[in-house]
């Protein structure tokens, strides 16, 4: 009676760690992904805002070709600013692909000018890729862990 009593609390204290064992797997697990999710970093989310205001600005002046192109070119220049800055942010893969991506829209309505002459439509339809495109990457820089 007493080894049976000895074995039965001994297998109750090893559930008991085994319990304790899972949930502080499990909780740690939500503690790592944490840690190693991108943290919010305001510079990166003061150059996606600045380049979102920028193309909603620029859209609207592109009935002027000289001030389209001037405005394409540095749009394109501040996208090459966002890639450079969101490459060296650890843990930031999504966001240097998207932000490569968007410099990729930006740069090339920047050559287009310098190969022809570029319709207005084509002019906001850019522009409008840029704007949106941003305001998706500034949704994400927002929500992240502060």
């Amino acid at each position: 009676m007493v080894q049976s009593t000895k074995i039965h609390i001994r297998q109750t204290k090893m559930k008991q760690i085994l319990l304790s064992l899972a949930i502080l797997t499990l909780s740690g697990c939500s503690v790592v992904n944490a840690y190693l999710m991108t943290h919010y970093d305001p510079n990166e989310y003061k150059a996606i805002t600045d380049i979102r205001a920028e193309a909603q600005q620029f859209k609207d002046q592109c009935d002027d070709a000289v001030i389209s192109q001037a405005n394409a070119v540095k749009l394109a220049q501040d996208t090459r600013y966002f890639v450079l800055y969101s490459e060296h942010i650890p843990r930031n893969a999504d966001m240097i692909s998207a932000s490569k991506d968007l410099q990729s829209i930006a740069q090339g309505l920047a050559d287009q000018y310098t190969k022809a002459k570029v319709s207005t439509a084509f002019c906001k339809i850019k522009f409008t890729t840029v704007e949106t495109s941003a305001d998706r990457m500034q949704k994400v820089i927002s929500g992240r862990p502060r």
